[in-house]
């Protein structure tokens, strides 16, 4: 269709405007242009408004020219406006979202705006509640962060004011081993910076590695501090740094010099074998500090090493329980020991395993032995060491220690070897990662190990730990653990087990593991989740997440629920926002509104009056 006429009657009708209404009636150009633009009447019921309005202009009795002329000019550039078009010669290629994600992580998640805006508010600004807010949707909707907009905002927030949220943003930064955000980590980098230039150099160690030793090295001229540190071991990456890491160890001083050791046990390299060999000779619990994140092959016979040394000093003692402070200070197995045993799949490391496990019952006396004298050390505990000061209690046993750090080698480290140790050593957490890694079917192993467990609830939690590092991933169609695809053929049967043994821990797991591509596992979860909201004491806030990305709609007495379980913190915000969040439409959250109230204006609810006033102004304001 041309639409050249449209443009014409434009023009003329501008012109009229400038000249004036009083020559309307000799404007013979305005007049042609509109019977050039008859033809397109029958187009468009506009075209024709337009054509109606321009006879009306042009007819001796229009009695409000002006207004007329200015109705048919207006009407005539909303007309063009959606007329307008761009074009590019060649040919029309579909896009493919997965093939711009891999290429440049610049995908678009479809999410409402409201919650959108609330991710990225609580990422770039600060506040009370941001921490809660970002980390329950990351629980419940991880594919938000996959927008990149959101990754955007997720490198703003390494600068967050509350540390623990710039903690747990790196922490899924590099879980996600995303290099598309290599370049916003490079922009704007001060190597004088604070604790947020530390955490881009600990991304960019986890995402670049030896591809960005140019980068290291530029910064390490003028890198200070925690940020001089993290650059420091971050040139274990190249062997090439061996020489200038030999020099460091003269002119760098405390932490400094400790990084520079660590990044010496990485590489593979004899002199730095050597280097580290000679220092264990005459300091071993400190060398045991630089070998816990090492990754060379011989770090692992020297952790060996020093394993030896130290269970030789403590095989002489005899009876740890009969040993006074003095004599238990000589022979401590610092936790330090096992942390070093953390990832590595070496021979070396495997008879550690069992060279501790074979003095399990005479090390968990002395542990015992030695909180009793030491109530608020944790140099001897192996796992949670950050909080042994604030909490007095029972000690963690050797072996129980030594399963969290096998089942999280691993995680990183999916070894055959190690797999078969796991199961060999019947170590809980590693063995069920073991057969998960394995694509076994566990369950009716798991059962039973469960139903004749002297403490079941710790077994449970023992499995749990191991199956929260496995999620579904809905981009890539596939579970994955630690950013590695998973097969896994046996889910379902897990997941029917874990719903058997329901707690919020593993209904947490299964909303990870749950594919949502699904429409009739997600039916069915989205029921089970709706149960299991009316039945937790903590009122089952996390649940309408849940329910959410299940398509579950039902609300009906969730809210009730919740207030009973809450009947004291009514006139809170957060009250409000639960009630607003139920799944459904706008009339279902109304209907259980009206329930609550029903209930507490039936004294069924026993609440305070003032709170419940204040309740229902708040809830009409949102």
């Amino acid at each position: 269709m041309d639409t050249t006429p449209i443009y014409e009657l434009r023009e003329r009708l501008r012109a009229a405007g400038i000249a004036g209404t009083n020559l309307l009636t000799e404007d013979f150009r305005l007049k042609r242009a509109y019977e050039a633009f008859k033809p397109l009447e029958a187009a468009s019921p506009v075209f024709a408004k337009l054509g109606q309005m321009t006879t009306q202009l042009l007819a001796p009795e229009c009695q409000n020219v002006q207004g007329a002329l200015l109705d048919a000019l207006t009407l005539a550039d909303a007309v063009i406006c959606t007329l307008g078009v761009v074009e590019i010669k060649g040919e029309v290629e579909q896009l493919h979202a997965a093939y711009e994600e891999e290429n440049t992580g610049s995908t678009i998640v479809n999410a409402p705006c409201s919650v959108l805006r609330q991710l990225l508010e609580a990422l770039t600004t600060s506040g009370g509640g941001h921490y809660a807010s970002v980390c329950e949707l990351h629980d419940s909707q991880p594919q938000l962060f996959d927008d990149y907009r959101v990754k955007y905002a997720l490198v703003q927030a390494l600068g967050a004011s509350y540390a623990e949220l710039a903690d747990k943003v790196e922490e899924w930064l590099r879980e996600s081993r995303d290099r598309a955000i290599l370049p916003l980590l490079y922009h704007g980098f001060d190597p004088r910076g604070k604790k947020e230039m530390v955490r881009r150099v600990n991304l960019i160690d986890a995402l670049a590695g030896a591809e960005a030793n140019d980068f290291y090295l530029r910064m390490l001229e003028e890198a200070q501090k925690e940020i001089r540190q993290a650059v420091i071991f971050a040139l274990r990456h190249d062997q090439k740094n061996v020489p200038l890491l030999m020099d460091m160890i003269k002119t760098e001083k405390g932490k400094n010099k400790d990084a520079v050791f660590m990044a010496l046990a990485s590489i593979e390299d004899e002199n730095a074998r050597a280097c580290l060999e000679q220092a264990a000779e005459k300091q071993p619990e400190t060398v045991l500090k630089y070998l816990i994140n090492a990754v060379s092959s011989w770090s692992a016979e020297l952790v060996e090493k020093i394993c030896d040394k130290v269970l030789e000093r403590f095989d002489r003692a005899g009876d740890p329980a009969k040993l006074d402070k003095e004599r238990l200070n000589e022979i401590a197995i610092p936790y330090d020991l096992v942390l070093a045993m953390y990832g590595k799949s070496h021979p070396a490391i495997r008879r550690c395993y069992q060279k501790l496990l074979k003095r399990k019952e005479r090390i968990n006396s002395f542990l015992d032995k030695w909180r009793e004298v030491y109530p608020y050390s944790w140099h001897c505990d192996v796992i949670d060491s950050d909080f042994w000061y604030f909490r007095k209690q029972k000690p963690i046993p050797i072996e129980r220690g030594l399963d969290k750090i096998l089942q999280q080698s691993l995680v990183v480290n999916p070894d055959a070897d190690l797999c078969a140790l796991a199961l060999e050593l019947d170590l809980l957490s590693a063995a069920v990662t073991a057969k998960l890694i394995g694509d076994e079917d566990c369950v009716d192993w798991l059962e039973n190990k469960i139903s004749t467990a002297k403490y079941p609830a710790q077994c449970m939690n023992m499995v749990v730990d191991a199956a929260a590092y496995i999620q579904w991933d809905e981009n890539k169609n596939t579970y994955q653990i630690y950013g590695r695809a998973l097969r896994l053929t046996h889910a379902k049967k897990f997941m029917d087990w874990l719903k058997r043994h329901a707690s919020e821990e593993t209904d947490r797991i299964l909303m990870q593991w749950l594919p949502l591509h699904d429409k009739e596992l997600c039916h069915e979860f989205g029921e089970y989740f709706y149960n299991r909201a009316l039945q937790v004491s903590s009122g089952g806030r996390s649940y309408l997440g849940y329910m959410k990305q299940c398509g579950w709609t039902d609300c009906k007495g969730l809210g009730v629920h919740y207030i009973k379980m809450h009947p004291n913190e009514i006139s809170s915000w957060e009250t409000c926002y639960f009630l607003r969040e139920l799944p459904g439409g706008a009339a279902a959250i109304d209907e259980e509104y009206k329930a609550v109230c029903e209930m507490i204006d039936t004294g069924k609810i026993r609440v305070d009056a003032r709170s419940y006033e204040t309740f229902k102004k708040r809830m009409m304001s949102i």
